[in-house]
């Protein structure tokens, strides 16, 4: 068991918070986070917004790491899970700005008792019977199928970004990349010989906005599929 994982308190846990143009949700995602945690344990990279999203950070006291350009949502988390990581964090929570995840699901991560041989803890949402779109339950379910067998291990929900990450793993994933990096990033811990644990959580869907472009981005995701499957 991790004691980093299940103790809130401990130094060697806090939350990063990918944000691109979040002005609109991200105050309040903020403050319910707030509840449960204090300031410092919450960082944003804020990944070359043209609105308030740093400024909003800020104001919360919330640390906030800018990209002078938008990158894509992998090198924002990769800037965050390295500067966790160089804080002596050896767990970083992630979750969306959207508002797409709660944070009362938090709890689900903080009391969660990896095993010393899982690299990832993924929030896996139920599909039938929610608010989820059925476009996105489709691509869900194909990208989850994908990626579990180029790991060889289920990974449960591919799409999912309320993760836990172990810090030490973070050498074995790409440096950049946009949404396709977190599936990437599950293949990879797998390759590495550590498993994907999950915990239950619950599916939001509001009419938020999704960066997401289906072109580029599935582009993007059978490219780096395709290369994965060549490599194993």
């Amino acid at each position: 068991m991790d004691a980093e994982l299940t103790e809130l308190k401990k130094e060697g846990v806090g939350v990063v918070i990918p944000a691109f143009q979040a002005s609109v949700s991200l105050a309040q995602v903020l403050e319910d986070l707030l509840r449960f945690l204090p300031a410092n344990k919450l960082l944003v990279v804020d990944d070359g917004s043209t609105d308030d999203t740093a400024e909003i950070a800020a104001r919360k006291g919330v640390f906030c790491l800018r990209h002078a350009v938008n990158r894509g949502k992998g090198a924002a988390l990769m800037s965050g899970l390295l500067h966790a990581r160089s804080l002596g964090w050896r767990w970083a929570v992630t979750l969306d700005a959207d508002g797409q995840h709660t944070s009362q699901d938090l709890e689900k991560f903080l009391t969660a008792r990896p095993k010393a041989s899982t690299g990832i803890v993924v929030g896996c949402r139920p599909r039938l019977g929610t608010a989820m779109p059925w476009h996105r339950r489709f691509s869900n379910s194909l990208s989850t199928w994908i990626v579990s067998r180029l790991a060889g291990k289920p990974v449960f929900d591919a799409q999912s970004g309320f993760r836990a990450y172990r810090l030490s793993l973070l050498d074995a994933y790409p440096g950049e990349g946009r949404f396709e990096w977190e599936a990437q990033a599950l293949i990879l811990c797998c390759r590495q010989g550590y498993q994907v644990e999950k915990v239950p959580i619950r599916t939001v869907y509001a009419g938020q906005e999704s960066h997401i472009r289906m072109g580029r981005d599935i582009w993007r995701f059978l490219r780096m599929a395709g290369r994965l499957a060549w490599t194993r």
